[in-house]
């Protein structure tokens, strides 16, 4: 977890809206710090991450996924101006997603390149396929379809292998969900209780006995009048 500073850099690090602008080593890990950050001051807040880029490193986009992949709260991903390659990917993975109505989105397979003796550049070209199935695997699913699906469409797409959507497009595409920027409002609730594990039992009344007196019976002693003679 990175250190909290002061002054600009400290509002820069709390700020709940995170641009992507390229894919390098250094804006992966202020991605990532940005990340971590906001979701320890609250993890059930949504992120906007709002992308405007050409791509970079797939290296470094793997680090930018695998932090969203890591914390609990939501992703609200945007495209504003541009999502392009590395961009495009990054896009499709949030959890709710939007493309700006002028804004444009391209896709296609990572390029690579390679050196060395031919050895060494036949295991970087295996390993350049590796990563381009894992990556548009990830991006075929976001975008509800398979592997297969999205490699033919890249295919068709002229001689550029390059696929090129506007927000229209994007949509009908499956790789956004709304056309347009996300205006978030919070949605609070309450709920009371007693802080009181039982209910107080009311006082028992006191009684008072009544005092009963015994009555008395006397017994007439019964008397026989004897007769005169």
């Amino acid at each position: 977890m990175g250190n909290k500073s002061s002054g600009s850099e400290h509002s820069k690090q709390y700020s709940d809206e995170i641009w992507v602008n390229e894919f390098t080593e250094n804006s992966a890990s202020e991605f990532r710090e940005q990340i971590r950050t906001i979701s320890e001051r609250d993890s059930e807040r949504p992120i906007i991450i709002y992308i405007d880029s050409y791509g970079g490193y797939v290296d470094s986009l793997a680090k930018m996924l695998e932090t969203m992949n890591e914390v609990p709260n939501k992703f609200i991903t945007v495209c504003m101006g541009k999502a392009v390659s590395c961009g495009a990917i990054l896009l499709s993975h949030g959890d709710v997603r939007y493309c700006g109505e002028l804004s444009r989105v391209m896709i296609h397979n990572i390029s690579a390149g390679s050196w060395g003796d031919v050895y060494s550049m036949k295991a970087q070209g295996e390993e350049a396929m590796r990563m381009n199935k894992c990556f548009m695997t990830l991006l075929a699913k976001n975008c509800s379809m398979t592997y297969e699906e999205l490699q033919n469409k890249i295919k068709s797409a002229l001689d550029s292998r390059e696929i090129w959507l506007d927000a229209e497009g994007a949509r009908k595409f499956k790789i956004i969900d709304e056309i347009g920027t996300p205006l978030v409002t919070p949605n609070i609730g309450w709920e009371c209780r007693s802080i009181r594990s039982a209910p107080v039992a009311p006082a028992k009344k006191k009684t008072t006995k009544k005092k009963t007196t015994k009555k008395k019976t006397v017994k007439k002693k019964k008397t026989t009048k004897r007769k005169r003679s």
